[in-house]
Order: structure tokens, then C-alpha cells, then sequence
């Protein structure tokens, strides 16, 4: 009995040890356990019998090959003549048939039990991607849904072999995917732009199968720049670099930095002391996606002698060809001068001093290029110039892209603060953003708000990812807001309106630059057709041109309904977020 106690508690301690492991690896570390527990327990019952050196060592041979039998059920218990090594056999046994079980059946079993589940719930997963991304995905959908029914759809033929503990699916959607379910598939990144034929295909079953959702990765200027409908689909279409850029946003916004430093107050909005400012190093998709995303974040007034709220300089080598494909997509950005463009190896000493002559204003550094290792590199460089310059806290932010696993380089950096990491990995893969879909619902509602506006007028799914985006913009915005009004609290209604006021000014600001980092320019009232004034249209949705984009006060010049309704539109949106949220 003693020993069948021993075992147990060496069994217990293995299984906490191990807790956090695989099953897969769990079940083999735990047979080993009880192989090389067997073998001492046959060795020591027929040690007695041994007189010699070389009897001993016959012996333990014999011992180990008799370990496995004792482990099959065919243990020799006569020897022992005690009921308690007997049962102790048995639980050896039935472990280890479960674990040949486990290895060799367990895909047939995963895949019942999988196809169980999807008849008992009606809601079902597929997730189709790369063997490692989808292994990212399913366990963060594991972590919320341990019991979710979950299917793998291989992105290419190297993968269908791939053990992701789900089902493998290389059936056609039709196939599996029925009505009455509530069917979400997540197409995760694919570099050569497959998910796009992959969301006209599951179009197309939306017809028959209603409700399909779909959340799908695409490229990121495919999705910034195209206006692309799926009316069939409740699709939520994201990008790697918008997720990751997004989220560290909302975490840093550039009005909470400036902040910090001061400012003032006029007409009861917060107005910074000068613009935020931002260098770039190395123009990479991530970078020119931040470039993009932060001027949006950015587009507020302040205290400068030209008004701007952000300026920014990218340093890299062959900048004029690099910043092309930008300038076609995005032609404002030609004539901007907050823009400084400086052609210099991310490495170079130019780059460093184009950071060292802008020390006093800088507000944040990226470090982006497409090599992790030199982004750390120039990180570690740029943190030793600010300790001699600017020590303490009056330093800019460092912020570092990451494509690599360098934890031990990143802890380094990230010491008494001196780095912020961009990960650019599966870490975009989370349940919130892309199953749950928060600020997707606060957008849907906003757009439902306006369902009386003709601008607005259609349903959700087939406004295309322009507006839909645009919807999504005014939610994230919302912090920004809430930070320029500061305390409503106390302010009486009249005074309340007339914050609404000035906020909404900002908000057409803010508009103005999301239409420009989205492709659009300015369409001159003096080029409007009559019918167009006529029929109070004040854009071009083809050539992305648009009318509204001039300073506030010229917008009352403009064709519209009313007097006055083109700015109310504004006025709205800014008075739809204080009223509905908690001060």
C-alpha cells in the first residue's frame, strides 16, 4: 500500500507540474513517469535474488523490458502477491492505452467530437489562415469558449497536414456551412490576396445561407484605399497594421502627450501649445500606415502660428521613391507643409541629427524599418543620445516595430521605460476586437443614428467598407473629444451647446484629413454641375473628390437643404457622443 501511495503522489506532482503543458505532451512525460517508476519496483523485488555484479545488470536489463509488458496489462502480478501493486498495474495500463489511444485516434475523435458539437450549437467556427496563425486564433478562441466547435480551412496545400487538435476542412464553404447556424469564419492574413475571392465566394452563399459572418485580414492599403461591398455578408474586414496601430492609439493618444505639457483652454475646448510632432525612420507599411493613422489622430488646432495640430519628418534612403506609391494613393499629402521628407539611411548620421535638431519639440520617434535587429539597433542609439541631451522625462517616446521574437533585446529597451514595442505578430489575433467586435457595434449604431439621412441611408452591410470605416473613425475618435471638452459636468445646457460648437469645428477638421489619408481631394464648388446643385451632391465618389473639404466657415456656401445642415451634421455627431456618454 505504501508504495501505491508513493506512486500516486509522484503522479499528482508530475500532473502539476505539467499543467500548463500539452495534452500531447502531458500523456507521454506522464507514461515515461510510470515506465521509470515499473522498472525500479520489479528491480528491488528481485534484487535478493542476485548474488553477482553481473547478475544485477541482467537484471535491470530484464527489468526494462519488463516495464512496457507491465504497462499492456501483461504484468506479472504473482510476484508481488499484493492487491494494492495489482490495482497500481492497472492504473499503468489503462493510462497507457488512453495515451496510444490519444496519439493515434485522437484526430478521428477531436473530428467526431467537433462534428457532435456542431449539430448540438449552433455557433460554429472556421478559421482559415496559415498552420500558425489559425493555431494563434484557435487557442484565443479556446480561451473564451473552451467548448466552441471549431474548423481549420488550410490557406495552401502545405498545411493540410498541419495538427491544429480541430478538424481540418478543405471541403467548399456550401459544403459545411449550413443555414440556421450562427456560422463566423475569420480569414486571417494571406499575402497574396486571397481572402478577397474568398469573401466574393462566401458573397455569393450569403444568398442562401443569411447571417454568414465573416471577419477577413486584408491588405492594408487595399483596405484604407478601396470601397468594396459585401451586402450578402455581415463582414468586418481588418488589417495587421491598422489593429496593431489602432489599439496603441487608443492606449497613447497624441492630445493625452500633449497635455502633459501644458496648454490652454478657449471657449471650453483644450487647445496644446503647439503641434504634436512625430519622426519617422524607415518607411515601411507599418510606418506609412502610422503616418497615416496618427495625422487622423492629430487633427486638431493649437497654438502654432499656422494653427496645425501635427507635423512629422520621415527620414529614409531614397525617400522620393519610397514616398511615391504614398503620394499616388494619398495626393494631399503633396502639398503639405508640416511634412518634412529627409533622404537618409535609417542608420545614418543624418538620420541621428534630424532627430538631435528637433530634440526640444519632438513628441514621439518610430523606428520601423523592415529589419527588427537595426530597429533595435537604432533604438538603443537614439535612448544613449537622449540620456547625454535630454535626460529624465523630457525625452521623446520611442516607439519600435517588431517583427521577431527578441525578448531579451526588447527587456533591455524597455528598462526605465525607454521603449514602446509594436508587435507585429498574431498578438492582432484577439477575441474582443475580432469575434466580439466592440467598436464595430458602437459603429453599426452610430451609422443606425443617421438612418434617417440620405447620406446614410442604406443598411449596414452594403454602405461599403468606406463608410463603414468612416463610422469607425467618428468611435475612435471619441476619446479624442472627450479629452479637448475636459468636465461638462458642471456647465449649464447653453454653455454645454456652445462647447458642442467649437468641438464640432474639430470634428469637420478631423474629417477633412480622414478623406485625405483615404485618397480623397478637394472638389471645387465652381466646378459643381447644376443638377449637382440642384440636387444639393457635393461629391464625386469615383474620382474620391469631394466639395466639403474647405475650411469650416466656406462650408456655408455650399449646396445644401438647409442653411446651416452641412455644419449640423457636425454639431450632431459631437452632441451623440457627450449626451451618450457617462461625465
Amino acid at each position: 500500500m505504501v508504495i501505491l501511495i508513493l506512486y500516486l503522489i509522484g503522479l499528482a506532482g508530475v500532473s502539476w507540474i505539467l499543467r500548463n503543458k500539452s495534452l500531447q505532451l502531458r500523456s507521454f512525460l506522464t507514461v515515461g513517469y510510470n515506465y521509470l517508476f515499473i522498472i525500479p519496483l520489479y528491480f528491488f523485488t528481485l534484487l535478493p535474488d542476485c548474488e553477482t555484479t553481473a547478475e544485477v545488470l541482467n537484471l535491470l536489463i530484464r527489468c526494462a523490458y519488463q516495464a512496457p509488458k507491465a504497462m499492456t496489462f501483461w504484468a506479472d502480478v504473482d510476484l508481488f502477491n499484493d492487491p494494492a501493486i495489482t490495482l497500481l498495474f492497472y492504473i499503468v495500463s489503462v493510462y497507457t492505452a488512453r495515451t496510444l489511444l490519444l496519439f493515434f485516434a485522437r484526430r478521428f475523435f477531436t473530428a467526431a467530437a467537433t462534428r457532435t458539437a456542431i449539430v448540438l450549437r449552433r455557433r460554429v467556427f472556421a478559421v482559415c489562415g496559415k498552420a500558425d496563425d489559425a493555431a494563434a486564433m484557435i487557442r484565443e478562441i479556446r480561451s473564451q469558449d473552451r467548448r466552441a466547435p471549431i474548423l481549420f480551412i488550410p490557406q495552401c496545400d502545405a498545411d493540410r497536414e498541419a495538427d491544429l487538435r480541430v478538424p481540418t476542412e478543405t471541403r467548399p464553404w456550401a459544403k459545411f456551412l449550413r443555414a440556421g447556424r450562427d456560422n463566423h469564419i475569420i480569414l486571417l492574413p494571406d499575402e497574396n490576396h486571397g481572402n478577397l475571392g474568398r469573401l466574393r465566394e462566401l458573397n455569393e452563399l450569403g444568398r442562401r445561407v443569411p447571417g454568414l459572418k465573416v471577419t477577413a485580414f486584408l491588405d492594408n492599403d487595399i483596405l484604407r484605399f478601396d470601397d468594396m461591398s459585401f451586402p450578402d455578408l455581415d463582414a468586418y474586414l481588418v488589417s495587421r497594421e491598422q489593429l496593431l496601430i489602432r489599439r496603441f492609439l487608443m492606449d497613447d493618444p497624441p492630445l493625452a502627450a500633449l497635455k502633459k505639457r501644458g496648454g490652454r483652454v478657449e471657449k471650453g475646448v483644450y487647445v496644446p501649445d503647439g503641434p504634436f510632432s512625430l519622426g519617422i525612420i524607415g518607411l515601411s507599411a507599418l510606418s506609412r500606415e502610422f503616418l497615416l493613422e496618427t495625422w487622423e489622430n492629430a487633427a486638431f488646432a493649437s497654438s502654432a502660428p499656422d494653427g496645425r495640430g501635427f507635423e512629422a519628418f520621415i527620414a529614409d534612403r531614397n525617400v522620393a521613391e519610397r514616398r511615391a506609391p504614398l503620394f499616388l494613393d494619398v495626393p494631399q499629402l503633396r502639398g503639405q507643409e508640416n511634412f518634412t521628407w529627409i533622404d537618409a539611411a535609417p542608420e545614418s548620421e543624418e538620420a541621428v541629427a534630424a532627430v538631435r535638431e528637433r530634440l526640444g519639440s519632438l513628441n514621439q520617434i518610430l523606428i520601423a524599418t523592415a529589419d527588427t535587429k537595426l530597429n533595435l539597433e537604432l533604438a538603443t542609439r537614439l535612448s544613449r543620445l537622449f540620456d547625454r541631451e535630454c535626460p529624465g522625462d523630457a525625452h521623446p517616446q520611442l516607439v519600435v516595430a517588431v517583427f521577431e521574437n527578441v525578448d531579451s533585446e526588447v527587456q533591455v529597451l524597455a528598462r526605465d521605460n525607454k521603449g514602446v514595442f509594436l508587435r507585429c505578430s498574431s498578438a492582432q489575433f484577439t477575441y474582443s476586437e475580432l469575434i466580439q467586435r466592440r467598436t464595430d457595434a458602437d459603429a453599426e449604431a452610430l451609422h443606425r443614428a443617421y438612418g434617417g439621412n440620405s447620406l446614410h441611408g442604406k443598411d449596414w452591410n452594403a454602405i461599403g467598407t468606406y463608410l463603414q470605416n468612416s463610422n469607425r473613425a467618428v468611435v475612435w475618435d471619441i476619446p479624442n473629444k472627450l479629452l479637448l471638452a475636459g468636465d461638462l459636468a458642471g456647465k449649464t445646457p447653453e454653455e454645454r451647446e456652445s462647447v458642442y460648437w467649437e468641438l464640432a469645428k474639430y470634428e469637420h477638421l478631423r474629417w477633412c484629413v480622414y478623406q485625405y489619408t483615404h485618397g480623397w481631394t478637394l472638389l471645387p464648388a465652381s466646378q459643381l454641375t447644376d443638377r449637382e446643385r440642384q440636387d444639393h451632391v457635393t461629391k464625386r465618389a469615383a474620382s474620391r473628390r469631394h466639395a466639403c473639404l474647405v475650411p469650416w466657415d466656406d462650408l456655408d456656401a455650399l449646396p445644401q437643404e438647409r442653411p446651416g445642415l452641412l455644419k449640423y451634421y457636425d454639431f450632431e455627431n459631437v452632441a451623440a457622443v457627450f449626451e451618450k456618454t457617462p461625465q
